[in-house]
């Protein structure tokens, strides 16, 4: 039985139709619970709608927790059911069903943690990500690049902390606080300033001008890597299916051939 509920509820690319109909299902849910964050005022219509999306997303994560040691079949059965309340999906299927708590406890009102349970509906988009086979491989390719993309947020960072420090004390009249000028810096870099601060000084107008030129860089780099990365998953995973379509064709073969 949990097999076959993991089949419906885990694999994307499955022939199931039981297993397309859900995701269908769910998509169109993701889509329609993300409705009343577009009016303030909560008509009772789309607070049915998102009571009824609210369930369904609670059954969804008991679900993918009782069938967690199918899917990390690699981890001793008590890690696995550990495991899925850690993971990236496990956690936005956590967020996604955050609004529960606006009607179990009242107290969350008075702690004025009300509006960012509610702000929790944004994270059920992401549930989508478990849906979609080209984002699986960007992920997996964003994940092969992680050192390079480290070193490239960490260089972008300290730039950053340079920059700001630098201009906060070239021109202290322009920029009142330190964080007002990390605000000019990241936008400098970034090339989206506001023009909310700006340099005056001859000194401070060339290291604007140097983080336009190093912005023009970081924001390059990690499009390239992503980009290089994704092509090799893509092949990588070009090859998988050639090899499991083979195999299956064999398979058939062997089947089809008489006996000797």
């Amino acid at each position: 039985m949990r097999e076959k509920i993991f089949q419906i509820i885990s694999v994307q690319d499955s022939d199931s139709l039981a297993s397309k109909a859900y995701n269908t299902v769910n998509i169109f849910l993701i889509l329609i619970s993300l409705l009343p964050l577009m009016f303030k005022s909560q008509d009772p219509l789309l607070q049915f709608i998102d009571n009824l999306v609210l369930v369904f997303f609670i059954v969804e994560y008991f679900l993918h927790f009782i069938t967690a040691d199918i899917k990390y079949d690699d981890l001793p059965k008590h890690q696995a059911f550990l495991r899925y309340p850690v993971s990236f999906f496990g956690i936005v299927d956590l967020l996604s069903i955050l609004p529960m708590m606006e009607f179990v406890s009242s107290s969350f009102r008075l702690l004025r943690l009300f509006r960012l349970v509610q702000s929790a509906r944004v994270f059920r988009v992401f549930k989508i990500f478990r849906y979609s086979n080209s984002i699986d491989i960007l992920i997996k390719a964003i994940i092969r690049q992680k050192d390079s993309l480290q070193l490239v947020l960490w260089t972008a960072v300290l730039y950053l902390l340079i920059t700001s420090l630098l201009i906060f004390n070239i021109e202290p009249e322009s920029f009142p606080s330190f964080m007002d000028a990390l605000f000019w810096s990241a936008g400098a870099l970034t090339s989206a300033t506001f023009g909310d601060y700006f340099p005056s000084s001859p000194q401070g107008q060339l290291i604007g001008i140097l983080s336009f030129m190093v912005g023009v860089l970081i924001i390059a780099l990690p499009s390239s890597i992503i980009t290089a990365g994704y092509v090799d998953e893509l092949k990588a995973h070009s090859n998988i299916e050639d090899q499991n379509g083979q195999e299956q064709e064999d398979e058939q073969a062997q089947e089809k051939s008489p006996d000797r």
